[in-house]
């Protein structure tokens, strides 16, 4: 006859038998849960894939990065598959990343492929307690975020012996007398980005015109005054036909100032989505002594933070050892 005692224990070893299932389980999923990263941004801009190629996140895990997966982002700045644009709750590294110091998030350039990050690093952050504050990747960032000034003057210097009386139709990033460099405090952020001058006509559009690139604002930018050359040696142009570009009046009420940073090389013709300066060209500017422009990178700039799961493989290991204390024989 069965006894009492032994329908006891045997009851006992099936529970047992049960909690140990439900644990190799937990098991599992926690360490699935090792893998996943949780992403979220704001003013991060979307891409286009077809020419800005797209982002990629990435965990620094034992001093080497490791992949957490490709994205973009939708107008909200919810991360989003590539192609299909469909919503991405949660990464998946493929591997333990609950170690990572630090998170990153690159722009990859159109068909990449490879297991490195490009250097063009919008964002990253190192990890404390499984979370990382994600900000703009840039060198020297925090001068750039508290530092950083910019004013301008319209003039067409690189005309004048033809036409004096057309500075509405120039614009260089300087201050007068002097003159004196217009952008002070810009830190050195080659080589692998560089700032860029635009006007902007917002009139319809907007529609953004280039001044030049150009890496320090004590000198004159890529293309001087225009085709021609021309003009002091600082950042700017002169839209007059004197040059081989548009001829503009910048003094109409409808024109923006802008000083963007943008990624070398640059597949994009248009203004990158960092635009550290920008200001309203007024009606009234000529003759102005300087012009100023606004400091927008706290305000504009984009931010985002992650969060890693923390599997708790060692803690449920110990409550299947106790588990087995309770019940044997």
């Amino acid at each position: 006859m069965t006894s009492g005692l032994q329908i006891e224990r045997a009851f006992l070893r099936l529970a047992m038998a049960s909690a140990v299932i439900i644990l190799i389980a937990g098991v599992t999923l926690a360490q699935s849960d090792a893998n996943k990263l949780v992403l979220s941004f704001s003013n991060l801009a979307t891409l286009d894939e077809a020419v800005d190629g797209h982002y990629e996140g990435w965990a620094i895990v034992g001093g080497s990065p490791v992949s957490t997966g490709t994205f973009n982002v939708d107008a909200s700045g919810m991360p989003v598959a590539l192609g299909s644009g469909m919503p991405i709750a949660e990464f998946d590294a493929g591997t333990n990343i609950t170690s990572a110091t630090d998170i990153k998030i690159s722009i990859e350039p159109v068909g990449d492929n490879d297991t490195v990050p490009a250097p063009h690093i919008i964002l990253g952050g190192a990890v404390s307690l499984k979370r990382a504050s994600l900000a703009t990747g840039l060198p020297d960032f925090s001068t750039l975020e508290s530092s950083a000034t910019g004013a301008f003057i319209l003039a067409t210097p690189s005309d004048n012996a033809a036409s004096a009386a057309n500075d509405e139709m120039g614009i260089w990033f300087l201050t007068t007398p002097g003159p004196v460099a217009g952008l002070m405090n810009l830190p050195d952020i080659g080589p692998n980005w560089q700032y860029e001058g635009w006007v902007v006509d917002t009139s319809a559009g907007p529609t953004p015109y280039s001044t030049g690139t150009f890496g320090d604002a004590t000198m004159m930018d890529i293309d001087a005054a225009g085709c021609n050359g021309g003009g002091p040696p600082f950042p700017g142009q002169d839209f007059v036909p004197f040059h081989c570009g548009p001829t503009l009046d910048l003094a109409d009420g409808n024109f923006l100032a802008v000083l963007s940073v943008e990624p070398v090389p640059d597949p994009n013709p248009n203004p990158f989505q960092l635009k550290p300066m920008a200001g309203a060209i007024p009606t009234d500017g000529v003759g102005m002594m300087s012009i100023g422009m606004d400091n927008q990178v706290s305000a504009t700039f984009p931010t985002g933070s992650a969060m890693l799961f923390a599997g708790s493989v060692a803690t449920e290991s110990s409550s299947l050892s106790r588990i087995k204390a309770n019940y044997s024989n």
